[in-house]
């Protein structure tokens, strides 16, 4: 098995996530991450991150296909994409030297302080799920109080 990436655009209408959803729950696929946008058309584009193998992967392409809603489905190769996420992370309240040091491992992983109140942090980080993923377990459970993902998004480069 492995990772494969479907970019669909379908008409924004109510039900057309469940129709999706219902079609990956039948072939028992699960999904890692679902990310919706609207389109400048008024088209919606969901963006499916989920693990099976080629035959299973093509059959669901074909699947998907036959919903009334749905536009396309094409497969993005995530060498050729540009992938981001972005996640909030709160903390828990901290105490002069220990709030600085978590300070500095946001900014030196790119992130920004977006508030800071009576010694916790909300932070905002976006870039790549391993960066990501190396903040937050550098921060530790310890630290942490909640994360917040938005899930990857991926645009194929020109």
């Amino acid at each position: 098995m492995k990772q494969h990436i479907f970019s669909i655009l379908c008409q924004n209408v109510p039900g057309v996530m469940m129709r999706i959803t219902r079609a990956f729950t039948r072939k028992q696929v699960n999904l890692d991450s679902i990310t919706v946008g609207i389109e400048p058309s008024g088209l919606a584009r969901i963006i499916l991150l989920f693990n099976a193998d080629d035959r299973t992967a093509n059959l669901m392409r074909k699947v998907l296909m036959r919903l009334e809603p749905i536009e396309s489905v094409e497969e993005i190769d995530p060498e050729n994409s540009v992938v981001r996420e972005i996640a909030l992370l709160k903390t828990v309240k901290l105490s002069g030297e220990d709030h600085w040091r978590v300070v500095e491992r946001i900014e030196k992983a790119g992130g920004k302080i977006i508030e800071a109140k009576d010694g916790a942090i909300i932070a905002e980080i976006s870039g790549t799920r391993e960066e990501i993923d190396r903040l937050i377990s550098q921060l530790s459970p310890d630290i942490l109080k909640e994360v917040v993902r938005s899930g990857q998004v991926y645009c194929q480069r020109l």
